[in-house]
């Protein structure tokens, strides 16, 4: 089947799928084949690589758009933040067993203002008090639960980070995830700036300013996923080419967003979520083309720590083909 003819298919699933959401009752939409990570599966055009120029022309067939990239250990993750995955709970009892979510709004308000009380002791240069967009994306940096998703805009980054570890579940497949982010972007123009006036004098230090008015206004959350550029960035958002994507509407799932995002106000009829999966049995292969375009751990995450997973995977790859 051809590119043009997969996409051609997974358009007409996607729009039979809707038109039978809109049948279906309030209460009835809230079922995981519909709302959940099942129901997300049909608004995500799935191919796959066999070998490195499947990849390459993957990648091609994206040149003329604008894209960001995520590389995920496992085809069956879903796109959730360290958030949303920090407070999930579950439990169990002997008759029953429940899950739910800690309210991320207060967690949230909570890990950003025990960072902010000790991130003077260990660093010089820190973001102004009402920044909060580098805040969170200085708290993402070391490790601390955001409502931030990292991405990249290479692909080749983004696959390094898909292939790094090998897979353990049982498919044996990683992912790489690709979002149109022209897309992205005009969606967030038409469903949050209005308030804010013709993008046209939007400049990227305006586009700031809003971000960090929404980020602190809960009252202004929306359903909407936005593209962040926070003032104050890191060494390896500038080596991993990164860019930050913020839930700006907390309670909901990062991939029920973009679900909400692509049916509204008018369904979204092309690919703008994509993903692609690569075996596990041409990991290595993989790998040893990203080496050769000096994409290893060392050149993403400069430091100690960096070169030591950088020795760890050369004595992996080392009689592997």
């Amino acid at each position: 089947m051809s590119s043009a003819d997969h996409e051609a298919k997974w358009s007409d699933a996607l729009q039979a799928f809707v038109k039978n959401l809109e049948k279906l009752k309030p209460h009835e939409r809230i079922a995981d084949e519909y709302n959940g990570e099942k129901g997300f599966q049909n608004f995500v055009l799935t191919e796959s690589a066999e070998c490195w120029d499947d990849f390459l022309q993957w990648v091609n067939a994206l040149e003329d758009g604008s894209w960001c990239f995520r590389g995920q250990r496992e085809a069956v993750w879903s796109l959730t933040t360290s958030l949303d995955r920090a407070v999930f709970r579950h439990k169990v009892s002997e008759n029953s067993a429940s899950s739910y979510h800690l309210n991320r709004r207060l967690e949230e308000s909570d890990l950003l203002f025990r960072f902010q009380q000790q991130a003077h002791q260990y660093l010089t240069h820190l973001p102004d008090s009402d920044d909060r967009a580098s805040w969170l994306a200085l708290m993402q940096h070391y490790g601390v639960p955001t409502r931030f998703l990292d991405w990249t805009m290479s692909p080749y980054v983004g696959m390094y980070f898909a292939l790094e570890e090998e897979p353990v579940r049982e498919e044996k497949l990683s992912s790489l995830w690709a979002i149109d982010l022209a897309w992205l972007k005009k969606k967030a123009e038409q469903l949050v700036v209005s308030s804010y006036g013709k993008m046209a004098f939007l400049t990227p230090i305006l586009w700031a300013n809003m971000v960090n008015e929404l980020l602190r206004d809960f009252t202004k959350e929306q359903s909407v996923i936005l593209p962040v550029n926070p003032y104050i960035g890191n060494d390896r958002l500038s080596s991993q080419q990164g860019l930050l994507l913020c839930k700006l509407f907390h309670e909901a799932p990062f991939y029920g967003l973009l679900m909400s995002m692509i049916i509204n106000p008018n369904l979204t009829e092309w690919p703008v979520i994509r993903r692609l999966e690569v075996r596990a049995e041409d990991r290595i292969e993989f790998l040893k083309k990203l080496r050769t375009m000096n994409l290893h751990r060392l050149s993403l995450f400069p430091g100690l720590d960096g070169f030591g997973r950088l020795l760890k995977l050369d004595l992996e790859l080392k009689d592997n083909g």
